[in-house]
């Protein structure tokens, strides 16, 4: 073979080795720009990041979920994978899932690094509010606990360590001087479980932090009679300051059985959030659905049926707005 005949061949394979693999290199772009939701013109894979399938997020993410097929047309597959209000935050800031659900309290924590989390949550960017968590702090009727002050050396429950009710709850008597150390015990029973407790006359006082009205308290307050107690003003000014994704309600009389009075307290209501690596048509394309799909996810979940779209779904929780979500808004003139 020749020397010109030889040097030909290797110039010919060296650039075919190159064209290869600028091919494999914009392949794998392009498969990355679709399944994080990228893609302007490919099919979308979603992960959904919601919860556990016995939950009231569950049910609602399927609804979402499949609104958005009705409405987007290169969506492909979705996965709607379990989690909670802090975990569905970091699993976005990484990457991990495109679209989810949280709480605004976790989310608004998560923004800014505070604990649990162990840095700024960045990445997570906000669509929009949808119901409210109140705040339920329940007694015994006639148990003599008529203040946040009494709780000391009770028994209580705060719920499963490391979601919203927990947190709220040490908030709440770390702010009266209190801590876990000052009861006589402290519990992290489920819904089901704590309510049976207070039937038996095992535990004092339940915190929960849960739409209202909820199933199992209901069950409670036709089961024996309770009372809820209030959170002072300051109280609620302190939670305020401490946390962008807390606001001030109250629970209104005849929500529950038996109690025929107004509760000051507070609330933080389910957002969904989304990763800014997510396309900003997906987002825009997302939150127009459930904008213009409130009457149909209130057959899911009744109390989104109360929603006014105009002002409660977009709202300050101290998270910027992903810039798809601020397009639409903007467009509807909720914005300023």
């Amino acid at each position: 073979m020749s020397l010109s005949r030889s040097l030909l061949i290797t110039v010919l394979f060296i650039s075919l080795s190159i064209l290869l693999g600028a091919c494999g290199q914009e392949e794998a772009a392009n498969e990355e720009a679709i399944s994080n939701g990228n893609s302007t013109s490919g099919t979308i894979n979603l992960t959904f990041m919601a919860a556990q399938q016995s939950g009231a997020w569950y049910p609602l993410a399927v609804g979402i979920t499949e609104m958005m097929k009705k409405n987007i047309d290169n969506l492909g597959n979705i996965s709607i994978q379990p989690g909670g209000g802090v975990s569905n935050v970091i699993a976005l800031n990484n990457g991990t899932g495109e679209i989810g659900f949280s709480q605004a309290g976790p989310a608004a924590d998560g923004f800014l690094g505070n604990p649990p989390f162990q840095e700024k949550m960045e990445n997570v960017k906000y669509l929009l509010s949808l119901f409210p968590h109140q705040t339920h702090i329940v007694v015994p009727k006639n148990s003599g606990i008529a203040t946040i002050e009494d709780i000391k050396g009770k028994r209580i429950n705060v719920g499963t360590q490391g979601l919203l009710s927990e947190d709220i709850a040490s908030r709440i008597l770390e702010i009266h001087g209190m801590t876990y150390g000052d009861m006589q015990s402290v519990q992290n029973l489920s819904f089901s479980d704590s309510v049976e407790q207070m039937k038996d006359g095992r535990l004092d006082v339940l915190f929960w932090t849960v739409p209202a009205p909820f199933a199992v308290l209901n069950d409670l307050s036709q089961s024996m009679e309770i009372d809820f107690l209030e959170l002072p003003k300051d109280t609620i000014d302190e939670l305020l300051s401490q946390n962008a994704g807390f606001f001030k309600t109250s629970l209104d009389a005849g929500t529950y059985n038996g109690v025929d009075y107004d509760v000051a307290t507070i609330q933080s209501p389910i957002v969904v959030i989304a990763s800014n690596e997510t396309s900003e048509d997906l987002i825009y394309q997302t939150t127009k659905t459930i904008y213009e799909g409130i009457e149909e996810l209130a057959q899911i979940n009744p109390v989104i049926g109360t929603l006014d779209p105009k002002v409660d779904l977009p709202i300050d929780i101290g998270v910027p707005l992903h810039p798809g979500a601020e397009k639409f808004f903007r467009e509807q003139g909720l914005l300023q």
